[in-house]
């Protein structure tokens, strides 16, 4: 019975691994991100595209031959290119997504560790007061304040770990916890993304390293991914989960 469960979580975990490759490597999937131009009210050229780009209240208008409308938090068609308005913190940011950025064109797989059954561990959530947030720095250098959904106590190997998780936006309901191990630097990138299912209702909930992922800004620099709070780096080595981009 065991080998048919794990036989079973590993086709899952290999569906799981071809899913995040034709995400990656869509057309105006992550890899194809080329820039991220901050914008205000003041008209400012945008690398790659014609014509000058501006905030018009929760718009990014581009005027060239025509006009061009971005919505905050939406996308338009432009071109070959997709655009895409982002906010943090107040400030608006227009990205572009080109399919023949080298980013994408060269990016051949994802590499990973081997599926291994051990590294399903059970945690314990619980949960933030609510209006928690937690002051987060990103790799640009900026920080943000995040609501914060909880911590996440779990034991790793010998080590003990209160993991502090956000809302995921990939599994609705669930966890995203963003953490460094030991493998960061000569096996993986820096750090990596982790989304869970809902917590259960006695607070249990499953961390499937095997599915432990890239953050964006490991396939283009133009992200702004957050970096792992003091509390998520990890003293123990994952050898689960994704490691890092093969290029070719």
């Amino acid at each position: 019975m065991t080998a048919t469960l794990d036989d079973t979580a590993r086709r899952s975990w290999q569906d799981w691994r071809a899913q995040r490759l034709v995400a990656v490597t869509a057309p105006h999937g992550v890899a194809a991100l080329t820039t991220t131009t901050w914008l205000g009210e003041d008209p400012a050229t945008v690398p790659g595209l014609p014509g000058t780009w501006f905030v018009s209240g929760d718009v990014v208008r581009g005027v060239d031959d025509d006009e061009v409308v971005v919505p905050v938090g939406g996308a338009a068609p432009f071109g070959d290119v997709e655009l895409r308005a982002i906010l943090r913190g107040g400030h608006v940011g227009l990205r572009v997504f080109d399919p023949a950025a080298a980013t994408r064109t060269s990016l051949r797989d994802i590499d990973a560790f081997d599926h291994r059954p051990e590294w399903v561990l059970t945690g314990s959530f619980t949960p933030a007061v609510a209006g928690t947030g937690l002051e987060v720095e990103h790799v640009d250098g900026a920080t943000t304040e995040d609501p914060l959904a909880g911590s996440v106590r779990v034991r790793i190997g010998d080590h003990e770990a209160d993991l502090l998780a956000f809302p995921s936006s990939a599994r609705p309901g669930g966890l995203q916890i963003v953490f460094a191990d030991a493998t960061n630097g000569a096996r993986t990138q820096q750090f990596r993304f982790l989304d869970t299912r809902p917590p259960a209702a006695d607070g249990s909930v499953e961390l499937d390293f095997n599915r432990a992922h890239l953050p964006p800004c490991a396939f283009s620099d133009h992200y702004l991914c957050p970096l792992p709070p003091a509390a998520n780096r990890l003293p123990v080595a994952v050898e689960a989960g994704e490691t890092r981009p093969t290029r070719g």
